[in-house]
């Protein structure tokens, strides 16, 4: 990966936790206010996002960040550029998605 897509990437990464930061006390706020299902279903949602970022930041920090974790290939800039927090490539992805659906 190239310096300029590494930064690029580590920039989208810490502007999408920023965001997510908000929308979690927001999230709270609205269940502390005696909240719904969907505002529920809106925290979780953001949690699991948040936890996906802040593993893609250790992977930055370790030196792992853009190799699937699953079979150790790259994972391309552009899928990284779609999705910064992307752990796997598309195939284990794909593979990973019909295995553990929810």
């Amino acid at each position: 990966m190239k310096p300029w897509q590494r930064d690029q990437l580590t920039r989208a990464l810490a502007q999408r936790r920023e965001v997510l930061r908000a929308e979690l006390g927001d999230d709270e706020a609205r269940l502390r206010a005696g909240g719904s299902d969907m505002d529920q279903a809106d925290l979780t949602r953001d949690l699991d996002e948040l936890r996906e970022i802040e593993a893609a930041r250790r992977r930055m920090t370790d030196g792992s960040y853009g190799l699937c974790v699953d079979c150790g290939a790259g994972i391309g800039f552009e899928r990284l550029h779609a999705e910064p927090e992307a752990a796997r490539c598309v195939e284990c992805q794909r593979r990973h998605e019909k295995t553990y659906r929810r």
